[in-house]
């Protein structure tokens, strides 16, 4: 066999088996059984459960009424009608 026809050979097996890699990895990210992780709540703040309950004044808020406007339906501008030559 010649030099570069030996390493076509190869180059094709090693194209091959990426391409098989490829896949394998690509069925086994999307198949693969997914486990929840769970977190403590102490690892990232500290609560020390002491809650303060301040009770505010309610203040009354006054509603202005908008004045009405005029709402009639705009009237549509009317069609022209077309005449179609008679043939």
């Amino acid at each position: 066999m010649d030099f570069k026809k030996i390493l076509k050979v190869i180059s094709a097996i090693v194209a091959l088996a990426a391409v098989a890699a490829a896949v394998y990895v690509a069925v086994k990210k999307f198949t693969g059984k997914k486990e929840p992780e769970y977190f403590d709540d102490n690892d990232f703040f500290e609560c020390d459960n002491e809650i303060e309950i301040v009770e505010a004044k309610r203040e009354e808020t006054v509603v202005e009424e908008a004045p009405a406007e005029d709402k009639a339906p705009k009237k549509k501008p009317e069609k022209k009608a077309t005449k179609k030559k008679a043939e």
